[in-house]
């Protein structure tokens, strides 16, 4: 048992909500166990007495509401001070982040160090005030509130530095920046207007369960009409993701054979082979699986997951030796894995498909923040950019595959239209904040010399999409602040005579 006392503004705590919160262990991979808060406790029960960490939504005066960490701390009885460890853990990010950034002759700006300096002073005034727990938590507050905003003024400050780096080294081509579609407004002229003139690549989602409805049945009509709209236009594509084992993506028929994970494999790969193989021609990359990290719908073992993300693989290989076989992961921070033993961390899984032999091109990386729901909690720059260093070490290039926040956050009707328990980033989201972020991010991605390209993953509103007012577009395309950004930055990063050149 592992016990937490928490503080607001100086007072105790007596009730909280524990959405998004989980243990962590080793390597910050969730673990199992049972939270809950009474009596002005956070509890956290589990069978290990090994030291685990907590990670949960966090209220920071002035930034917002973002997922946070302590560090892993030793069971005990008596109950920690939890503003206090969250200051803690995030200090200790920086001053790892410091370490590792300074090694390449990176120097931060004499503000960004005193801004750090401030919040260790009041850190440190926290540690001296322990036998006063509110006054202890007032300066952890005061602390993090430093913290947060000296950690995501290094990422950017890190981001720009090497953004100027890649920038003049060799520039960006037209491809770094995609978007995803809507299939079945292809014939919108209007529509199809923003995609000739502001992206030359877009990816067409494929679902599984829509083309093959019964088995052996396959309808590949609005496939088809989309692909060759897009292939006339010299608009480069990428399809995908062929298979996925979300729930929503399965085909119903496939049920039958959930038990048989030989049969379940044979349809897979056969379904990937008839797409790339119809489509090998026109596509230049594709999402061959997506989310099997995550999204375990038959229950595969780990030795089955590894083995379908195989044969996935394989497929598309054997069937266009030319272009792109990528592999997606979806919920990088491994949030699922608290909850279901059945699925695989996200960078085990990475590294389990490198050193397996897979042949495969690279990582796709679909990161939403903003919505309810596991994956989706608002995060800080710094720990993004952070958790972007991490795949540097697979070699492989990574493409953000999916990246989106919301123009405004979901609402609960049943909690008289508050807003979700999805945590905010800089204040409430609106499509101010929206478009800030994509510039933040960008930035920060595009300076990291192994991410070949991002994809936003709507265009557009549409009241299908998994997350709401998260397109580029409203739903009667009128442009957000978002778009505009997107296309500030393009014409910033991209040099005219290396985008004539990759048309």
């Amino acid at each position: 048992m592992i016990r937490f006392q928490v503080y607001s503004h100086g007072k105790a705590v007596q009730q909280m909500s524990l959405a998004g919160a989980y243990l962590f262990g080793q390597d910050d991979i969730p673990v199992r166990a049972q939270l809950n808060f009474a009596e002005g406790q956070l509890i956290g029960l589990r069978n290990s007495d090994s030291a685990v960490g907590l990670s949960l939504l966090w209220e920071v005066e002035g930034f917002g509401k973002i997922s946070l960490q302590t560090t892993r701390l030793p069971i005990r009885n008596r109950p920690y001070n939890l503003n206090v460890e969250i200051a803690r853990s995030r200090l200790l990010k920086i001053s790892q982040k410091r370490e590792e950034w300074g090694m390449t002759d990176l120097e931060l700006a004499e503000e960004h160090h005193q801004m750090i300096d401030g919040a260790l002073d009041k850190f440190v005034a926290a540690l001296c005030h322990l036998d006063e727990p509110e006054k202890a938590a007032q300066y952890a507050d005061e602390s993090l509130a430093l913290s947060m905003q000296a950690g995501e003024q290094m990422a950017q400050f890190h981001g720009e530095v090497f953004l100027q780096r890649r920038t003049s080294t060799q520039g960006f081509g037209r491809h770094s920046f995609g978007c995803c579609i809507d299939p079945k407004r292809i014939k919108d002229h209007a529509y199809m207007n923003y995609i000739k003139v502001n992206f030359h690549f877009v990816t067409v989602p494929v679902c599984w369960r829509e083309i093959e409805p019964k088995e052996q049945e396959q309808n590949f009509e609005l496939l088809d009409e989309c692909v060759n709209q897009l292939v006339h236009n010299r608009i480069a594509v990428k399809v995908g993701p062929l298979v996925s084992f979300a729930p929503a993506m399965i085909p119903d028929w496939l049920y039958i054979w959930e038990n048989d994970f030989e049969q379940v494999r044979e349809m897979a790969y056969e379904f990937i082979s008839k797409v790339v193989e119809r489509y090998s021609k026109k596509v230049q990359a594709w999402d061959v699986i997506s989310g099997l990290n995550a999204h375990n719908g038959f229950n595969f073992s780990f030795e089955q997951i590894i083995e379908m993300t195989r044969s996935a693989a394989l497929a598309a290989k054997r069937s266009s030796t030319r272009s792109l076989v990528l592999i997606e992961l979806v919920e990088p921070w491994g949030e699922y894995y608290a909850m279901n033993q059945r699925t695989v961390p996200p960078l085990i899984y990475a590294d389990m498909i490198c050193q397996s032999g897979i042949v495969f091109d690279g990582f796709g990386l679909k990161i939403r923040f903003g919505q309810p729901g596991s994956g989706c909690r608002s995060r800080d720059l710094l720990e993004l950019s952070g958790l972007l260093d991490r795949f540097a070490n697979f070699g492989k290039q990574v493409h953000l595959a999916g990246l989106q926040v919301p123009s405004e956050a979901e609402k609960q009707p049943d909690k008289g239209d508050k807003p979700c328990e999805a945590g905010c980033w800089h204040g409430p989201w609106s499509e101010t904040v929206q478009a800030e972020w994509l510039r933040n991010v960008y930035r920060i991605g595009l300076s990291k010399p192994y991410i070949d390209t991002i994809t936003w993953q709507d265009l557009a509103d549409c009241e299908t999409s998994v997350m709401q007012n998260g397109g580029l577009l409203k739903k009667d395309l009128t442009p957000k602040l978002a778009y505009q950004q997107l296309c500030e930055l393009k014409k910033e990063l991209i040099k005219p005579e290396r985008g004539k050149g990759n048309q």
